[in-house]
C-alpha cells in the first residue's frame, strides 16, 4: 500500500467522515476532501498516458510504478494547494 504526504493511503474512498475531515486545518485533510476522485485519477492516468511517450518506445527498461505514483501524487497535492489558494 503506497502512503500520501497526507498519511492516508493510495486509494480514493474515503477514510474518515466528512464531518472529521472538514475539522481539520486544510493541508492535514485526506486528499478525498480536497480534491475530486475524477481529478485524481485523472492525474493518475495522465502520468500513466505521458509515461508511454517515447519514440521508439522502451524495450527492456524497467517501469518505476513508485516513482510514477510518487509524482501523480505531488502533483495532486499541488493541485489542491492551487485550488484552496482561489477560494481563500
Amino acid at each position: 500500500m503506497k502512503i500520501l504526504p497526507d498519511g492516508s493511503a493510495f486509494f480514493v474512498s474515503d477514510v474518515m467522515s466528512k464531518e472529521e475531515a472538514m475539522k481539520l486545518p486544510v493541508n492535514k485533510r485526506p486528499i478525498c476532501f480536497r480534491i475530486s476522485n475524477e481529478m485524481y485519477t485523472a492525474v493518475f492516468e495522465a502520468i500513466g498516458a505521458a509515461s508511454m511517450c517515447w519514440k521508439p518506445r522502451p524495450r527492456k527498461q524497467v517501469f518505476d510504478s513508485e516513482k510514477a505514483a510518487d509524482i501523480a501524487a505531488d502533483l495532486c497535492f499541488r493541485i489542491a494547494e492551487e485550488l484552496e489558494k482561489r477560494k481563500a
